[in-house]
């Protein structure tokens, strides 16, 4: 299984995730923002829009369900 599988499909994966899941995967991209958008030499602005639709997306998930 390739290492980046997250990565790949993670729009696809979305409804088949449970709450818990989500709530990781809400955490994960929040913090890949907060990194990305971070001072310094680790500043990518491409990378951070990427991670703002990634969260995005999860929390309509989450709203979509109810469980916000």
């Amino acid at each position: 299984m390739s290492r980046w599988k997250l990565y790949d499909h993670w729009y696809a994966d979305l409804p088949t995730l449970s709450p818990p899941q989500l709530h990781e995967r809400r955490e994960l991209a929040a913090s890949r923002l907060r990194s990305s958008l971070a001072r310094g030499p680790g500043r990518n602005p491409k990378a951070a829009r990427d991670w703002r639709e990634r969260l995005r997306a999860v929390e309509e998930e989450l709203t979509r369900r109810g469980v916000a």
